[in-house]
């Protein structure tokens, strides 16, 4: 055996329990006394960042963002783009040679005493204000921290209450740059979805140079059975059914729905994933060398499976649904849910080429045998086997033909359309046209028969339904569109791509005639999506909460007030016909259009 001190190092990124993990210093430091290279994450910001502070005119920046979202790791190599001190202290201040201006980084807020923030705060307003100042700053703190620091600090001075005032306006509406005449941007490093960055961060653990110590000197390695080797070429396959690209399709996905999971909970899930070791979760939860040549020469390859293990199976229930990394994961139920196709599969043992040596169907096949013998015996010993063979299945299964549904692996989880989702995340001259033609009509039907409270069939216009007692005087009982394929449609139906990474896309009314504006926006997250995907297909499930509901209800009631005050204040006049003696108005909305 072979004993590589990256492996050591790598476990320093692991979930632990004092949660140092989630430091920048703490890693580095890691590296130093492993005596291997850091992970070099690729981050976006920096060359930004020495621009606005070498800018003419100069501007301070500020990074928020929760711990491990790259706060610390970002001011580092801005500190090494300017050619500054190599060491990144609490408070680090230099001159910089190209421009002369100070410029003080401030590693953690929450680390600075009192009066030292007492001292740093005003300065800090003095510098925002100041149309070209001559101090600048780049300081990283989270968001309740800042606006707490800054209340508690600024004293009675105008100029910090109304950046407060900024400060809140720009946290809230996931802004960078305040108005004019303030010299500083904020950067919210919370507020995208870190997904794009998995490819970077799987490349960097599992082609790191010092695999190469494991060598010739590792018999385990040597002869292919070592699990830390096995699950790395696992993480290295590319291409569309693979851990990596279906990973990154759950960070987006979580990040969407408003579970963000930072540049450290993802390398967690990387580590935890090539290192997992379920045997002892309360204590060692984590390979090391030793304990991966263990495993292999007692064929325990159960306990290293990376397809359970990046779910956090290898760590107490207690710390599991404490990480936010492993909790985002648990909410998709991969491995609980489930259809006949794959069941049948499993069952039959027949994979169709998706299989593996160590994890396949090899390493259940007694336990298929026991339980056909004996069904009342080994029932929970086997579908304890089956979640984890659906685990593999989600990630290593490809993609479903349009027509073959039931084949789609995203039906061995709760966002069963979740390839579907991922396509609307898209902006629209990137989406898949075929997936998007089959996936407007679903999505306008589920909301006509949430609208209406019918199975209504209607899947080319959008129905409106005023609820009674909403709008006082109103007299309008239903508003309906025209056919999609009428010209000259005065209000449109939008599916707006993301504002950015990490956000959902928007279903919007828009009123297509002058003045074009959007009468009212409904967020489409992952959840409400699958929502009215599901209703569309005729069946309203119980684990839906009632707040999808409520959030289409809400969307409906907007439209139609905001339709009739529209056409209240520009007196416009659209057909009414008479059905059965009730007045029916009739608005043509073209519902989610393009080319048909």
């Amino acid at each position: 055996m072979n004993n590589n001190a990256l492996v050591d190092f790598l476990a320093a990124y692991g979930p632990t329990s004092d949660g140092n993990n989630m430091y920048d210093e703490f890693v580095v430091e890691a590296a130093a006394r492993a005596g291997v290279e850091p992970i070099s994450i690729p981050e976006g910001h920096s060359s930004q960042i020495a621009d606005d502070l070498r800018g003419s005119p100069a501007r301070s920046v500020v990074l928020t963002g929760t711990a491990g979202d790259g706060k610390t790791y970002t001011a580092r190599k801005v500190l090494e783009r300017l050619g500054g001190p190599t060491t990144l202290k609490d408070i680090t201040s230099f001159t910089d040679p190209e421009t002369g201006r100070s410029i003080i980084f401030i590693k953690d807020m929450s680390e600075v005493t009192a009066s030292e923030k007492s001292s740093l705060v005003p300065r800090m307003i003095a510098s925002f204000t100041d149309p070209d100042p001559r101090e600048v700053f780049v300081f990283c703190v989270n968001d309740g921290h800042l606006l707490r620091s800054w209340e508690e600090h600024m004293g009675g001075s105008a100029a910090g209450r109304d950046i407060l005032t900024i400060f809140r306006e720009l946290l809230r509406d996931d802004k960078e740059v305040p108005p004019s005449p303030y010299s500083f941007r904020l950067v919210n490093m919370s507020r995208t979805s870190h997904a794009s960055t998995i490819n970077a961060i799987i490349d960097q653990i599992c082609n790191h140079p010092r695999w190469s110590d494991c060598g010739s000197g590792c018999e385990t390695g040597a002869q292919g059975r070592c699990p830390i080797q096995i699950n790395r070429q696992i993480l290295l396959k590319d291409g569309n059914a693979s851990m990596r690209t279906r990973l990154r399709a759950l960070v987006e996905i979580s990040a969407a729905d408003e579970r963000h999971l930072s540049i450290r909970q993802i390398i967690i899930l990387v580590v935890n994933a090539l290192l997992g070791d379920a045997k002892n979760v309360y204590a060692t939860p984590l390979l090391n060398c030793a304990r991966a040549s263990q495993r292999a020469a007692d064929g325990e390859y159960a306990y290293t499976n990376p397809y359970t293990n990046v779910f956090g199976d290898n760590h107490p229930p207690t710390r599991r649904a404490q990480n936010a990394a492993f909790s985002a994961l648990n909410e998709f139920a991969i491995g609980f849910e489930t259809n006949n196709f794959f069941d049948d599969i499993l069952m039959d043992a027949k994979l169709d080429g998706i299989d593996h040596p160590q994890y396949g169907s090899a390493s259940y096949a007694q336990a298929r045998a026991d339980y056909i013998e004996n069904p009342t015996d080994h029932i929970v010993e086997l579908r304890r086997i089956l979640t984890a063979q659906r685990r593999r299945l989600f990630f290593e299964w490809p993609d479903a033909a349009p027509d073959a549904r039931e084949q789609s692996p995203w039906q061995l989880s709760v966002h069963s359309y979740g390839d579907h989702y991922l396509n609307i995340l898209l902006s629209e001259d990137e989406r898949d046209p075929e997936m998007f033609r089959r996936t407007r009509p679903r999505l306008v039907k589920g909301l006509n028969r949430a609208l209406t409270g019918s199975l209504t069939e209607t899947s080319d216009r959008l129905w409106l339904t005023q609820p009674s007692g909403v709008y006082k005087g109103a007299g309008v009982p239903i508003l309906v569109t025209g056919p999609i394929n009428w010209s000259g449609k005065p209000y449109n139906l939008n599916l707006a791509a993301p504002a950015s990474p990490g956000r959902p896309p928007l279903l919007q009314l828009i009123a297509s005639y002058t003045p074009v504006e959007t009468l009212a926006s409904l967020p489409l997250t992952p959840t409400l999506f699958e929502y009215l995907m599901r209703v569309s297909d005729g069946a309203l499930p119980m684990s839906f909460s009632n707040q999808c509901f409520q959030d289409v209800r809400n969307f409906q009631i907007r439209c139609v007030g905001r339709i009739l005050d529209r056409e209240k204040e520009d007196g416009t006049n659209f057909k009414a016909v008479d059905t059965e003696g009730e007045t029916l108005a009739e608005r043509s909305i073209g519902a989610l259009e393009s080319e048909l």
